[in-house]
């Protein structure tokens, strides 16, 4: 994948977990600046490791704050 269809992905990962909730979704905005709490963000990293066939180490998790992080990570694992 590209890194735009990884960024693309990222996003519609993340509008579903908005629960409708206005906001632009951009590489640099945090999950908390969307409205994802720590249970949607579980969710999220989640449905990204079933979405890219990933494994995001526990201790990873707090790294991934940003959309922008969230894409570079699954970039860097995909590329090996």
């Amino acid at each position: 994948m590209t890194l735009d269809e990884i960024s693309a992905e990222v996003e519609r990962l993340v509008r579903a977990l908005m629960d409708g909730a206005e906001g632009e979704v951009t590489p640099t905005a945090s999950f908390e600046e969307l409205g994802l709490d720590s249970l949607n963000r579980v969710d999220l990293l989640a449905n990204a490791e079933i979405a890219f066939g990933i494994e995001v180490p526990d201790d990873e998790v707090a790294k991934l704050a940003r959309v922008q992080d969230l894409t570079e990570f699954v970039a860097s694992m995909q590329r090996g």
